[in-house]
């Protein structure tokens, strides 16, 4: 190994999948996956013993370890809730189940090339509120990785693809994995990535799985003349058929046959089925409507139109599907864009980001009104956030016992429409006095949230009071080299 070489690692953080790639300092490309795939982000921990699996070997027995682990196969989705899971006499919150997974990812890059992973770019979706930002950096420490940013999995994606897509102004991002759809809608201009609009569904690669497996099952059950349920079914064997379709899902988007053979399947014995691609299109085109409407709905929303999206980026792994590509291609022709790797896309552009980072800037203004009717700015538009901070102290005009703060945003391009709208009002207790000054401490911390701190100059400590703001607007602005790779 290289010691002069710098290592740079993003991470996808999925809600089925975690994928993870890391760059070196000479643009050499590392994926760390599992059979040459993502690492599933699946823990299970055994209710008696306390023992963890995880990864593909938890995906793989998910029906057997249930019976006797706490199984969690979605730990993303829950990352913000309260619970604590009482296993094998051990308390376990959400953030101790994903630390799991950073340790996992952490020690099969140690595995694979003797490296260290200390910190990485983690990929995030559009509207991954504060407490699971936070929480999940909590998850990463506890593994000993720091997050050193986060960036949208929309951004990442369109980083991945940057030679390919530079001269595109809007573009959608459609990213179909394991456990969920995510569309974004992003208008590049300038270096900066402005996402304009969102759509999902929680239908994908998983739930699709599960539907083929049980047509099989429903195959087998005629053939053999038999009608055992495929809940009843021993759980070697329903994990069995899972993995063949699976396979099957896989074979069928590129061949028109796929065959499946089951050595031992309870009661049926061994089994040979040959699925055909009309029979696999057939299963999953209500899937297959449903993923493109969320597509145009996304699009809807945006307000571009279809006629003004220049590329729709095919990314995570149920992009791949035949039956789906074919209705896309008919209805989008050449709009398509199809990454080479489709499932470590987003962790690929994330790693990119982590060796030459960009920085998010704001989208919105905002600042106080103050009692004058005037508009006091505290953010601005296009102001960097990370490390931002901003101080000022105000004067008490009045013998009210309370400092009323009102804040609100200037909204429209050109910033002149002044909104209150969704924003509190904060109250400060006084003294009265004219001398009196309200200190105000304005900042945004690593997880993207606006901070104000006030407090009098007469008052002690305990009277301070604070006002937070999760929603703030912001954008991307790609780092100068990108922008320059563009301008040439």
């Amino acid at each position: 190994m290289n010691s002069t070489k710098k290592y740079y690692f993003g991470i996808d953080f999925g809600t089925t999948n975690s994928a993870l790639v890391g760059y070196s300092s000479d643009k050499t490309k590392t994926k760390y996956g599992e059979k040459g795939l993502p690492i599933p982000s699946t823990v299970a921990i055994d209710k008696t013993t306390g023992n963890i699996y995880i990864g593909r070997e938890a995906r793989d027995k998910r029906i057997q370890l249930r019976e006797h682990c706490r199984y969690f196969h979605s730990i993303k989705t829950i990352l913000d809730s309260e619970e604590i899971y009482k296993i094998a006499g051990k308390n376990w919150t959400p953030t101790d189940i994903v630390s799991e997974i950073f340790k996992y990812l952490k020690a099969n890059v140690k595995k694979s090339n003797e490296l260290e992973m200390t910190d990485a770019l983690v990929s995030i979706p559009i509207g991954f509120n504060p407490i699971k930002r936070e929480r999940l950096r909590q998850a990463a420490a506890k593994a000993g990785i720091e997050i050193i940013s986060f960036v949208s999995e929309p951004t990442a994606a369109f980083f991945a693809n940057y030679e390919q897509l530079k001269s595109s102004a809007q573009v959608a991002i459609f990213d179909w994995g394991g456990g969920t759809l995510d569309v974004s809608i992003i208008r590049h201009a300038d270096g900066k990535i402005f996402e304009i609009a969102t759509a999902g569904m929680n239908i994908a690669g998983d739930y699709i799985d599960e539907k083929i497996a049980e047509r099989i099952h429903e195959k087998i059950n005629r053939k053999k003349k038999l009608n055992i349920a495929f809940e009843d079914m021993p759980a070697v064997d329903r994990d069995n058929i899972l993995s063949r379709a699976e396979s099957a899902k896989i074979i069928l988007s590129d061949d028109d046959e796929a065959t499946i053979t089951l050595n031992h399947y309870g009661n049926y014995g061994a089994c040979r089925e040959i699925l055909e691609y009309d029979w696999f299109k057939d299963i999953i085109a209500p899937e297959v409507k449903r993923a493109i409407e969320c597509l145009d709905d996304a699009i809807k929303k945006s307000g571009v139109g279809i006629a003004n999206i220049d590329k729709i980026v095919m990314v995570g792994g149920s992009s791949n599907l035949r039956p789906l590509i074919e209705k896309m291609q008919e209805k989008y022709g050449d709009k398509l864009f199809f990454p080479e790797e489709t499932m470590w896309n987003v962790g690929e552009g994330a790693a990119l980001l982590a060796m030459s980072p960009g920085v998010y800037r704001s989208n919105q203004s905002l600042g106080i009104l103050l009692s004058t009717g005037d508009y006091y700015e505290l953010l601005a538009r296009g102001d960097k956030i990370k490390n931002w901070q901003c101080k000022c102290n105000f004067g008490v005009v009045d013998t009210t016992e309370q400092a009323r703060f009102i804040f609100a945003a200037k909204e429209g391009i050109d910033g002149n429409i002044i909104s209150t709208e969704g924003f509190k009002t904060l109250e400060l207790p006084n003294y009265k006095f004219l001398q009196e000054q309200i200190e105000v401490t304005a900042s945004i911390d690593s997880n993207m949230i606006f901070r104000v701190e006030a407090k009098s100059n007469m008052q002690p400590k305990e009277y301070r009071r604070f006002w937070e703001y999760d929603k703030l607007k912001f954008y991307y602005q790609l780092p100068m080299r990108w922008e320059n790779v563009q301008q040439r």
